[in-house]
């Protein structure tokens, strides 16, 4: 069964963390944010690995298409 704010947490941490690294592009300074967020997204991983492998990779992909429609969005 697949859970809505579960996926949602993991969207949330990939497009914040890819918003964040395209604006350090742009001459931004938030490395204390990059930071904070890298150690958000290992948590995630490690929490969804608990449950299971499928979970795990299921948080990859959250994670990844999160981070790119946050990239797509800064530019």
């Amino acid at each position: 069964m697949f859970n809505w704010l579960y996926a949602l947490i993991g969207f949330g941490i990939g497009w914040l963390g890819g918003s964040s690294k395209a604006s350090e592009k742009k001459g931004s300074q938030n490395k204390g944010t990059q930071a904070a967020l890298g150690i958000a997204m290992i948590a995630f991983l490690i929490f969804s690995a608990t449950f299971g492998f499928q979970w795990f990779l299921m948080a990859l992909v959250e994670v990844f298409i999160g981070a790119v429609v946050g990239i797509k969005m800064s530019k």
